[in-house]
């Protein structure tokens, strides 16, 4: 059977992918003030302090409130927020920030104060994406209210990306939160008080979130909108219909389901824009077992990987093919000139020659191996994904047997157990490397817990290269760290990139100004309607 007859049930219209219609618009015309802006969400938030959860709805409905000394650009670098400049010392040990003159919702001023407590003691302590430079710090000091101070123990390339509040350093008042359990503070979950662009006014639970303008935003003349509303809707389908019926003026990509992508690209009174930190789709192999452990067979299989099929069919065009190690989004780190399509192109014969090469010629029927991929059985496109596999390889005497189990059940058997050959899985880049990529392969991330290295991958010319990429503070040094990383790896193949995804939000053709954007949290305030 071929490919596209393996995929007939999951055909659906092709549309357009990065380099098209969904690219970032830019506006036209003079912002206008006023208005209400209605974001749709799937359910009540239990939090809306981003130092405390990475979940989608709580960090939605907390980006409008709470904000970080950085925030996350359009280049995936860090630039100024509540931190209006700073310098770092030559050894790239001390930062010295100089931060803006902002007011708490309270009236109460933002001051340095304010920005070590939340740091210490709340970001420290209880923010996932934040533990990592948490452990660089040595120390922070407020020497005035307009100045901070951080000391770190060595240098950490990553540091102002991870200052930001969806990094995990949302910037809280000390004089409301200092003597109580964050986790339990008003101020955490349904009375927040902090320094951005809209203000709680009334939470129906089940229902909507109401968020007001602040009037003294310390961003003069912003924010434009007068009033935001959350529409708490739990089911997709609901979603998409109260967009298409002008309920709704935005979607984050998270709560718009793919499927229904096309129909929203046709709709006249909807706009589609790209933009989220890049994810990535991956084959990961278990090198640890044989034949797996050759990196010739590991060149053999992808040779014979339709990866541009893939991406037209089963992600109906959207989204690119991922071309080498690191995402190409992170345009800083991502060597265009090395792409694994070209390297080993798809071509079926070439693959069956380099696996005799290998040692694993077909047998009396024509057979090479049997393995076991493992993935999520609730994605359904990983199921698609795997078809395609089993179509190709099966053309060259491999038999692929899908391992589709439950999220849990994989979880336990894939990163816990390593009982797999290979697997199928998305991984965030956290915007970059540092964060997101090199968890994949060095090999002090070879540990049986998820998501980090779990082909047992090791290189020690890899691992000195992430950690040169780590520690430096220049954005080129660290991307040419990084470059000769996806060098070695295009050679190692310990993983197979396959799909940069597609973050598609979405929004009403009334709305205006940045509302998608690299971290989908960051730039409310530039937000208008007519």
């Amino acid at each position: 059977m071929s490919a596209a007859a393996a995929l007939a049930p999951y055909a659906a219209p092709l549309i357009s992918g990065h380099a098209e219609a969904l690219a970032q618009a830019s506006d036209e015309g003079t912002p206008k003030s006023g208005g209400s802006f209605v974001v749709v969400i799937s359910a009540d938030p239990s939090s809306c302090n981003t130092s405390l959860t990475t979940s989608v709805p709580e960090s939605t409905l907390g980006s409008f409130i709470y904000e970080g000394l950085t925030r996350i650009e359009s280049d995936f670098t860090a630039g100024p927020n509540l931190a209006s400049s700073w310098t770092i010392s030559d050894d790239g040990l001390v930062y010295t920030f100089k931060l803006a003159k902002a007011k708490w919702h309270d009236g109460k001023d933002f001051t340095s104060a304010d920005a070590k407590y939340s740091l210490e003691e709340v970001s420290a302590k209880y923010g996932s994406r934040f533990k990592a430079a948490a452990s660089k710090i040595k120390s922070i000091e407020a020497p005035d209210p307009e100045t901070l101070v951080i000391t770190l123990t060595s240098s950490y390339g990553p540091m102002l990306v991870s200052l930001t509040a969806y990094g995990g350093a949302a910037m809280l008042p000390k004089h409301i939160f200092e003597g109580t359990d964050p986790l339990s503070n008003p101020a955490s979950i349904d009375k927040p008080v902090g320094t951005g662009p809209f203000k709680m006014k009334d939470w129906a639970h089940g229902d909507h979130i109401t968020l007001e303008k602040n009037k003294d935003y310390w961003r003069e003349g912003k924010p434009y909108l007068d009033e935001v509303i959350l529409k708490i809707i739990p089911d997709g389908g609901t979603r998409v219909l109260a967009m298409k019926a002008g309920e709704v003026d935005y979607s984050y990509f998270y709560f718009f389901p793919v499927s229904r992508v096309a129909e929203a690209k046709a709709d006249p009174n909807l706009q589609l824009r790209e933009k989220a930190l890049p994810e990535d789709k991956i084959i990961i192999w278990n090198v640890r077992k044989e034949p797996f452990n050759n990196p010739k067979v590991r060149q053999a299989l992808y040779r014979a990987t339709n990866m541009t099929y893939i991406q037209q069919v089963v992600y109906q065009k959207l989204g690119k093919v991922m071309v080498n190690h690191m995402d190409s989004r992170l345009g800083w780190a991502h060597d265009a000139s090395i792409d694994l399509t070209e390297k080993y192109p798809f071509d079926l014969k070439a693959a069956a020659a380099a696996l005799d090469e290998a040692g694993l010629k077909p047998d009396a029927n024509g057979q090479r191996m049997t393995f076991r991929m493992a993935f999520d059985s609730a994605d359904t496109d990983y199921g698609r994904i795997a078809q395609v596999l089993a179509n190709n390889w099966g053309q060259i005497g491999i038999k692929l047997v899908i391992d589709a189990v439950p999220r849990a059940v994989m979880i336990e058997r894939v990163f816990k157990d390593w009982d797999f050959d290979g697997t199928i899985q998305a991984y965030s880049t956290s915007g970059d490397p540092a964060l997101g990529v090199a968890r994949l392969y060095v090999s002090d991330a070879i540990v049986k817990t998820p998501f980090r290295n779990v082909s047992g991958y090791s290189n020690p010319e890899v691992d000195k290269l992430f950690a040169e990429g780590l520690a430096k503070t220049d954005t080129k040094a660290r991307g040419e760290a990084y470059k000769k990383v996806s060098a070695i790896l295009a050679e190692d193949m310990p993983v197979f990139p396959m799909w940069e995804t597609a973050a598609i939000n979405v929004a009403t053709t009334r709305v205006h100004g940045r509302w998608a954007w690299s971290d989908g949290y960051s730039f409310w305030e530039d937000v208008w309607v007519d």
